[in-house]
C-alpha cells in the first residue's frame, strides 16, 4: 500500500531527525571522553576503537530519558483523551538533544487536559535527570583511582554552569566547586546524562508557545496571558544569547522562533480553570526551570 505524500514526508522528516539526534548525542559524548589521556591515545594514536564502547552509556541514556520523556506524553494523553503525533527530535550540539516536537492531532478537552499532557513529559524526564545526575556524582565520589581513569573528564566549570547541579555537587563533591575553572576532572558518565536530560527539561519548560511549558502557561494562565508571556521570555533569551555569548540560547532560540513560536490549537473549553494543585505543579516547574539554566554564582550561561 502506497502512502500518503504528506506521511511520508513526516517520517522522512522523523528519520532524518532520528540520525541528526543520534549524531549530535554521539558527539556529546566524544566531547566528554576527549580529555581522558587514555581514551584519545587509544583512539587516536592507536586507532583503537574499541574504546568507542565506553560512548554506549551517554548516548543510552540522553536516548533514554528522551524516550521517558515522550512515553510520559503518551500516558498522560491516553489518560486525557487526547490525540498526539509521533515525536520529532531536536539535535543539539551542546547537549546531545534540545528534546522532541511533539504536535497535537486533537482538540483537549479542556485546560486540564493540556496542561496534564504538557507537564507529564518534562517533569518525568526532570526528575529522572535528576537521578542520573546524582548518582553519577556519588559514583565519582566514592570511585577507585582506578575507575576514575576509565571516566569521562570534564573542564570543572560545567559544575558552575547551572544552580542546580552547583548546588548538588557543594554538597555532594565541595572540594571540585572550589578547582579553577580550566581544571580537568573525572565524573562518571551517568553525571553527564543527568546534566544533558536536565538542561533538556528545563528549555522544555520555558513558557514559549508550543513548548511544553507554553502550553501548560496557557492552561494556567490562558490564551492572551500566555502570548505575552512567551514573547517576554523569546525577548529574555535573544537578549542572553547576545550579552552573555550563551550557545545554547542562540540555538535552542532560533529552533523556538522557528518551529514553536506559535500559540497552541484551542482547546474545546477555555473559560474553565484548572485546580490550585495544577498552579502548585506551574509554579515549581518555573523554579525548576529557573534554578536548572541560572548560573551558579560566579559561573557561566550555558
Amino acid at each position: 500500500m502506497k502512502l500518503p505524500s504528506n506521511h511520508r514526508r513526516t517520517l522522512s522528516l522523523q528519520g532524518l531527525s532520528i540520525l541528526g539526534t543520534f549524531i549530535a548525542t554521539f558527539a556529546y559524548a566524544v566531547a566528554g571522553f576527549a580529555l581522558n589521556p587514555g581514551f584519545f591515545d587509544a583512539v587516536v594514536n592507536n586507532n583503537d576503537i574499541s574504546k568507542l564502547i565506553s560512548l554506549a552509556p551517554i548516548v543510552l541514556g540522553v536516548f533514554g530519558i528522551s524516550v521517558i520523556h515522550d512515553a510520559a506524553h503518551q500516558i498522560a494523553a491516553s489518560k486525557s483523551d487526547v490525540k498526539i503525533g509521533l515525536p520529532v527530535p531536536l539535535p543539539s550540539l551542546q547537549i546531545g538533544t534540545f528534546g522532541s516536537i511533539t504536535p497535537l492531532r486533537s482538540f483537549p478537552k479542556t485546560r486540564k487536559a493540556l496542561f496534564d499532557v504538557a507537564m507529564s513529559g518534562p517533569l518525568v524526564g526532570a526528575l529522572v535527570s535528576i537521578a542520573c545526575m546524582i548518582s553519577g556524582i556519588s559514583m565519582t565520589v566514592h570511585a577507585s583511582s582506578d575507575a576514575l581513569t576509565t571516566f569521562a573528564v570534564v573542564p570543572a566549570v560545567i559544575m558552575k554552569t547551572s544552580v542546580l547541579v552547583g548546588s548538588f555537587c557543594s554538597i555532594m563533591a565541595p572540594k571540585v566547586m572550589a578547582l579553577p575553572a580550566s581544571q580537568l576532572i573525572p565524573v562518571h558518565p551517568l553525571f553527564l546524562v543527568g546534566f544533558a536530560g536536565l538542561i533538556s527539561s528545563a528549555l522544555n519548560l520555558l513558557p514559549i508557545g508550543r513548548l511544553d511549558g507554553g502550553r501548560a502557561t496557557t492552561a494556567v494562565l490562558g490564551r492572551r496571558s500566555a502570548y505575552l508571556v512567551s514573547f517576554a521570555t523569546l525577548l529574555f533569551l535573544a537578549i542572553a544569547a547576545l550579552t552573555q555569548t550563551s550557545a545554547i540560547s542562540i540555538f535552542f532560540g532560533l529552533l523556538v522562533t522557528l518551529f514553536q513560536r506559535n500559540a497552541e490549537i484551542p482547546m474545546r473549553d477555555e473559560l474553565t480553570d484548572v485546580d490550585d494543585a495544577r498552579v502548585g505543579v506551574y509554579i515549581f516547574s518555573i523554579l525548576l526551570t529557573v534554578v536548572s539554566l541560572a548560573p551558579f554564582p560566579g559561573g557561566p550561561a550555558l
